[in-house]
């Protein structure tokens, strides 16, 4: 059954007892007194409240009633209520024809606080369950049929095309402390479609559309702290949101600076912004080379960067691939002559070992420069 919790009890105190002056007692479901402005009574058991619990009625005890109520004083007690039920007792001690009155404004002041308190801690759990399970949602837990039921029950709304971000602060255990405190906020900004965790920090999941970047960076300067952000690819659909998640921790992982964001913090210009979509092929690419693949992959253009102090020959790899290895269109954007070009290429064959005639070593090295640069 519910009881009416001591630290309500005392929020009660706390609220009346400049207003009221009077001692005033709270007793629980058992008649024991939780919280009173005289420390003497409190644990004690009070008989009138005994009696209000058991006939949930109203007692007034005056002066003659005392002697038939042991340890009693002369008030009103009057049943704190929730959703129908006794849970607790209220009571003022003094001249009942003094105290009645104030009697109803302290009864009303404590279901006040109760229904405050419930509603809170209902609010809290709907938090907490919105959490856990988009945290399964974007790790892939949820089959189909559960992740539809779980949106309507709770309920979400997506709109897609939407896409996870992942705010990493320096210190992701100290944003996961602040949790209480920004999520009313965040539940109003991003319309409770967030999570937090210990090890990443902040995730949300935002509509792709032109107000994106603005969104994060309202978000972002909460935390109030340095930040790494991870976008993850656009999705049209709630199954794609795994999806999404998965390449938003690839672009925090192994992604390479989009922008310095704007954000309206004082540690704006130590914020990183890593992005799936513009860095898509280095992401894919080094998350799954890793150890001597990795070597194996970038040693040409290792070779290479270490004998292009100016960068030229880079250049023109990078402008023969973006030219789909036409000759006479790299010429062309590079403003130079084709036997001008064909002696760059030659350079880089005899810094490599790599013969730019031959596509699938040309596009080894460049795989390189993907990587690396």
């Amino acid at each position: 059954m519910m009881e009416i919790e001591d630290i309500i009890a005392e929020k009660i105190i706390a609220r009346t007892k400049g207003l009221i002056p009077y001692d005033i007692n709270v007793m629980n479901k058992k008649g024991i007194v939780v919280a009173s402005t005289d420390a003497s009574r409190m644990g004690l058991v009070h008989k009138g409240a005994s009696w209000v619990i058991e006939h949930q009625q109203v007692l007034t005890v005056d002066h003659a009633s005392t002697r038939y109520l042991a340890g009693a004083k002369p008030g009103v007690n009057l049943p704190i209520e929730y959703q129908g039920n006794c849970i607790g007792v209220v009571g003022i001690t003094g001249d009942p024809e003094r105290v009645c009155e104030l009697g109803a404004l302290l009864k009303m002041t404590a279901e006040l606080l109760v229904e405050q308190s419930r509603e809170k801690d209902a609010a809290l759990l709907l938090s907490v369950e919105k959490e856990n399970y988009l945290k399964r949602l974007v790790t892939g837990q949820l089959d189909d049929a559960t992740a539809k039921a779980g949106l309507k029950r709770l309920p979400l709304t997506f709109r897609y095309p939407a896409l996870c971000v992942t705010l990493t602060p320096h210190s992701p255990a100290h944003c996961y402390q602040q949790k209480l405190d920004l999520t009313p906020t965040l539940e109003l900004s991003v319309n409770g479609l967030f999570f937090f965790s210990q090890e990443s920090g902040l995730t949300l999941i935002l509509e792709a559309k032109s107000t994106l970047n603005a969104k994060i960076a309202q978000v972002a300067s909460l935390l109030a702290q340095p930040l790494t952000i991870g976008v993850g690819c656009a999705v049209a659909s709630l199954s794609g949101l795994a999806l999404s998640y998965a390449t938003a921790t690839a672009a925090l992982q192994f992604g390479l600076p989009e922008q310095a964001c704007e954000l309206p913090t004082p540690a704006a210009h130590q914020t990183a912004w890593y992005s799936y979509d513009s860095h898509k092929e280095k992401i894919i690419i080094s998350s799954l080379a890793q150890g001597w693949h990795l070597d194996e992959l970038t040693k040409e253009y290792r070779a290479l960067t270490a004998q292009d102090p100016h960068g030229a020959l880079r250049l023109t790899l990078q402008t023969l691939m973006s030219s789909s290895v036409d000759m006479t269109t790299c010429a062309h954007r590079l403003n130079i002559h084709r036997n001008t070009l064909r002696n760059r290429l030659d350079k880089i064959q005899q810094i490599t070992g790599v013969d730019y005639k031959q596509l699938d070593q040309l596009f080894r090295l460049y795989l390189g420069k993907i990587i690396l640069d």
